[in-house]
């Protein structure tokens, strides 16, 4: 019998995610499909549960949010085995899942994985940690971790916004002093966030970094320059605008760069968040490994009707 591995937030998606995780589990089993689940605890190491369900399940399944996510890829990059995996997006955010279209359906999510479509993904590595959606540092990211969970649960993404708006008069004129090395090319620049990202979805925002692949093996730096007062208006504009005109052109204050690698260091300490997880502190060097990954994932054909 085909034997699925479920791993469950269970306060992911308002709380709903045992309610959708033994659903999915009942629709499997009618079709012949065993599914264990294992509902994740706070601070649980998930490295055992993920070696044991690569081991001995044909796929591994995450139901939660881009923590959880994270979580999981970071145990599985302990283990030799890659066994294929599938995301179903119940977070806060959720922009891998929201990129490649993974079905929120539950059935349809089912049909997915009855397909067995595999994506060999790209995944990032920020020091010792891996991310496979976006690693950040500098002001967003600090204000993403203000937030309660809590507030997430009830106000999902708009908690961020809220959040952001409380405490961006008070933090937004302290640029950050960093020193950037591009293959051997260093430059120093004062910057108010850095995103290193893997798709071109990020925090509920898509296109971001709108050239961003997740099977290229290349990481889209994104900088976001300390700037004169007057400039502030233009570059969040930019940022903004992107959801509408893809090929919208950088303003002062923007930098975009498509490396395999890069490392960065500051004089001040700044956390850099990985997945929506703590990931460590500069100085660091970030990777992106190619193909890494092996992701269910609906096939083009599907891709295009779920879209429709």
């Amino acid at each position: 019998m085909k034997k699925i591995g479920l791993i469950a937030n269970p306060n992911a998606g308002r709380q709903l995610a045992k309610q959708k995780s033994e659903e999915l589990r009942d629709i499997m089993s009618a079709r012949g499909v065993r599914m264990d689940i294992h509902f994740t605890l706070p601070e649980e190491d998930l490295t055992p549960v993920v070696e044991e369900y690569a081991i001995n399940a044909t796929q591994l399944v995450v139901m939660g949010g881009d923590g959880t996510v994270n979580q999981v890829v970071n145990g599985l990059m302990k283990i030799k085995k890659r066994v294929p995996m599938a995301i179903y997006p119940m977070g806060t955010v959720n922009d891998f899942a929201t990129y490649v279209n993974i079905p929120k359906n539950i059935r349809l999510f089912a049909d997915m994985l009855e397909d067995g479509h595999v994506r060999m993904v790209d995944l990032g590595r920020a020091g010792n940690r891996y991310f496979l959606n976006i690693a950040a540092g500098g002001l967003l990211p600090e204000l993403a971790h203000k937030v309660s969970s809590e507030s997430k649960t009830v106000l999902g993404k708009f908690a961020y916004y809220i959040e952001g708006i409380r405490e961006f008069p008070k933090q937004f004129f302290h640029p950050i002093p960093i020193q950037l090395d591009l293959d051997g090319q260093v430059v120093n620049k004062k910057i108010l966030f850095f995103l290193a990202a893997n798709s071109p979805y990020v925090g509920g925002f898509q296109n971001l970094v709108p050239k961003a692949k997740i099977d290229d093996g290349l990481i889209e730096l994104l900088i976001v320059e300390s700037v004169e007062l007057p400039d502030v208006a233009n570059v969040f504009l930019n940022i903004l605008r992107r959801q509408l005109e893809h090929d919208l052109e950088p303003v002062k204050g923007i930098s975009y760069y498509r490396v395999h690698q890069f490392k960065m260091n500051s004089p001040e300490v700044v956390d850099v968040d990985v997945d929506g997880e703590l990931g460590g502190y500069l100085p660091l060097t970030f990777t992106m490994l190619p193909r890494t990954i092996p992701m269910i994932t609906p096939s083009e054909d599907k891709r295009k009707r779920n879209l429709l």
